[in-house]
């Protein structure tokens, strides 16, 4: 068999990769602060090793998220190393927290193409953790958001919500169906 459907497929996950260091390396600085070294141990550990960047992945992305203000960077001189912890700022917490809700909307949406795709095309069934489910992690501080923020909130969970209903009418019309059947 050719390898090269694996080895581009490879290539994908590095590019996919590249894209979630920004918002990973913010959702890890807003628990603590770190330095870039336990950055990289602490997405290791998280991912259980499954994803393990390198010090020249993820400086680049500090300097950047720095640069843009979203973290701040002190140097540490008390020991012999002088060592630069960074932060995460109120700026980079708003970033965050859209990027995350959008996140979660997007890989809700791809799992049900995904799961649509195994199901209708190839005649399988991806995992149960690939259904879409419900959210209410947009309603968290909606009304500290400005009018027009809120309704493209909104705007956006009801698009998600008329997919998942969507979603529902099909297995439940599938499930029907086989109660008949049988």
């Amino acid at each position: 068999m050719d390898s090269k459907p694996e080895e581009i497929a490879k290539m994908w996950e590095t590019e996919m990769r590249k894209g979630y260091a920004k918002l990973v390396i913010l959702t890890i600085l807003n628990k603590e602060t770190l330095t870039g070294y336990d950055i990289i141990k602490k997405m290791e550990q998280k991912t259980l090793g499954c994803w393990s960047i390198t010090a020249g992945g993820v400086y680049p992305v500090l300097k950047e998220l720095e640069e843009k203000k979203y973290i701040t960077g002190k140097w540490n001189t008390e020991s012999k190393r002088k060592k630069k912890n960074y932060e995460i700022t109120n700026e980079g917490k708003q970033l965050l927290e859209v990027a995350l809700q959008r996140q979660q909307q997007i890989s809700e949406t791809i799992n049900n193409l995904f799961h649509e795709f195994a199901q209708d095309i190839l005649n399988t069934n991806l995992p149960q953790n690939s259904k879409p489910r419900t959210s209410f992690l947009f309603w968290k501080n909606l009304e500290e958001k400005t009018i027009s923020e809120q309704i493209l909130i909104i705007k956006r969970e009801r698009i998600r919500l008329q997919q998942m209903i969507k979603y529902m009418n099909k297995r439940l019309s599938k499930l029907e169906k086989s109660k008949y059947i049988k």
